[in-house]
C-alpha cells in the first residue's frame, strides 16, 4: 500500500471522503479527518437502509476504498476522495453494489478472453433558479453565444486536475445545454470517471449560482439529456469488432444482436424515471425504436461511421441511468450474443423515424417501451436481468420505481404544470 499518510502530508490535504454510488445512481460520500487514516483505510460502516440499498433488518455495510482512485478535489483542495465499493460485514462484495457488479461482468469477460472498452458522452444543462435555461446557445457555438464557455472549460480543468480523460467540449442541441465526452478506456475507470464527472459538473454549477442537471428531459421544446455510450471489446489489446475485409466483424454484429435481444428488459435501468420517456420521442435523435446501422443517428445502435475502427454507440441511456448497471447489463448482453450467435436483424442507414409502420415491420424494427411502467413489467419478466444483477437489486428496484410511477400518475391528472413541478422537484437537481 501506498504510504497515504505522506502524500496527504505532501498534498496538504486535511480530511478524506469516501464516494459511492447508491442503487439508483446518487453518488454518496463519508467524510473523516485525514490524521485518522489508519483507523479508516480499511473502510467506514454506514446505513444501507437509509441509503436504499437494504432492507432495515439488515442495514449494516461498509464502504471499502480502492486505493487506486486517490484524488484531490479541485474546488476545495484540503480534501481527498477515494471511490468505494461496498462490502458486507464479513468483507465480501455485497450483492446490491452497483460498482461491484460491473466488476463481476468484467471478469465474465475477460474469462472469455476479452477486456471491455467504453466511452460516455455526457450532456447536461446549465439551469437558471427559475427554471429556465441559463443561455441562449445552440449547436456548437461560439463565443458571444456560448456565453457558459468559461465554466465549461473551468469543469473540463477539474476533470483533467482529477486524471479524467476526455475527448471533445462544446455546446449541446438545446439552450444552455452542453457536452464532454469522456476517452475511451477500460469500463471501470470510465464508469468512475463518469460520476465524478456528474459531481466536478453540479459542484461548479452551484458555485457560478446555477443548476448542472443530467434529467433526461428538463424542457418539453428542447434536445433531452443522453448517456451515450461507445464500446468495443478487445482481445490482447487489439480490437475484435473491427474486421480489416469487411469493417465489421461477426462479434460486433453478435454483441448488437445480444443487445437488442434483451434491450425492452434493460431500458428500466437505462431510462429509469417517469421523464426518461419524454426524451425518448421522435425529433430530437433519442431513438424510439430497435434498430442499429453505420453512421445512423436515428438508430438504437448506432456503429459511427467516421473512425478507422469499429465501434459501437448505444443512444437510448439518458442522464438519470446508473452507469455501473447500465454497462453492466450492456456488456453481459454483448456477450450473449457473442456465446448464442444471436443474429440481429439487418443493419439499415434509413432514417428510422420517417419509415411507415408497414416498413418498419417488414425490417423487423419494434418500438422500445414507452413509459416507465412498460419498462418495469418487461424488467420483472426476465430471467437475464436477475441473473445479472441478481434478485435483491431487482426487488428493491421494482418496489421503488414501482411506487414512485403510482406518485406520477396521481399528479397526472392534475395536468401538464402539476407533472412539470412534480418532475423538477423529484429530478432536477437530484438526477
Amino acid at each position: 500500500m501506498k504510504d497515504f499518510k505522506a502524500i496527504f502530508k505532501e498534498k496538504e490535504v486535511d480530511y478524506i471522503q469516501f464516494h459511492f454510488t447508491t442503487l439508483f445512481g446518487e453518488l454518496k460520500s463519508v467524510e473523516f479527518p485525514a490524521d485518522i487514516w489508519e483507523e479508516m483505510h480499511e473502510g467506514s460502516g454506514v446505513d444501507g437502509s437509509s441509503l436504499g440499498f437494504l432492507k432495515t433488518e439488515q442495514s449494516d455495510m461498509r464502504v471499502v476504498p480502492d486505493l487506486d482512485t486517490f484524488a484531490v478535489l479541485p474546488w476545495d483542495l484540503r480534501v481527498g476522495r477515494f471511490i468505494c465499493d461496498i462490502h458486507t460485514n464479513d468483507g465480501f462484495p455485497h450483492p446490491t453494489d452497483p460498482r461491484s457488479i460491473l466488476k463481476k461482468g468484467i471478469q465474465s469477460a475477460k474469462a472469455m478472453g476479452f477486456e471491455y472498452k467504453t466511452r460516455p458522452e455526457l450532456e447536461w444543462f446549465f439551469v437558471l433558479d427559475d427554471y429556465t435555461p441559463a443561455d441562449d446557445g445552440v449547436y456548437m457555438d461560439t463565443l458571444p453565444f456560448d456565453s457558459l464557455a468559461l465554466l465549461r472549460r473551468t469543469i473540463a480543468d477539474d476533470m483533467r486536475d482529477m486524471d479524467i480523460s476526455m475527448k471533445t467540449i462544446h455546446h449541446e442541441c438545446g439552450l444552455g445545454q452542453q457536452e464532454i465526452e469522456l476517452g475511451m478506456d477500460d469500463a471501470l475507470i470510465q464508469a468512475d470517471n463518469s460520476q465524478t464527472s456528474k459531481m466536478i459538473i453540479k459542484t461548479e454549477s452551484v458555485l457560478e449560482g446555477l443548476i448542472g442537471t443530467f434529467m433526461p428531459k428538463p424542457f418539453h421544446d428542447q434536445a433531452g439529456n443522453g448517456l451515450h455510450i461507445h464500446q468495443f471489446l478487445t482481445r490482447d489489446g487489439v480490437n475484435i469488432f473491427s474486421d480489416e475485409e469487411k469493417g465489421i466483424s461477426d462479434s460486433l454484429r453478435y454483441f448488437v444482436g445480444g443487445i437488442l435481444e434483451h434491450v425492452d428488459a434493460m431500458t428500466a435501468f437505462f431510462n429509469p424515471t417517469t421523464n426518461s420517456y419524454k426524451r425518448l420521442v421522435p425529433g430530437h435523435e433519442a431513438p424510439v425504436f430497435k434498430s442499429w446501422g453505420v453512421a445512423n443517428r436515428t438508430a438504437l445502435i448506432r456503429v459511427p461511421g467516421y473512425e478507422k475502427k469499429a465501434r459501437i454507440e448505444y443512444r437510448a441511456a439518458d442522464g438519470a441511468t446508473n452507469i455501473y448497471f447500465a454497462k453492466a447489463l450492456l456488456l453481459a448482453a454483448g456477450l450473449d450474443g457473442i456465446r448464442r450467435k444471436i443474429e440481429p436483424i439487418p443493419p439499415t442507414t434509413k432514417n428510422v423515424e420517417k419509415l411507415t409502420s408497414e416498413e418498419r415491420k417488414e425490417m423487423g424494427i419494434t418500438q422500445l417501451p414507452s413509459d416507465l411502467n412498460e419498462a418495469l413489467d418487461f424488467m420483472e419478466k426476465s430471467q437475464f436481468i436477475q441473473e445479472v444483477l441478481g434478485k435483491e437489486i431487482v426487488d428493491i428496484y421494482l418496489d421503488v420505481k414501482r411506487r414512485e410511477y403510482k406518485e406520477y400518475l396521481d399528479i397526472k391528472s392534475k395536468g401538464f404544470e402539476a407533472v412539470k413541478e412534480w418532475e423538477n422537484k423529484k429530478y432536477l437537481e437530484r438526477v
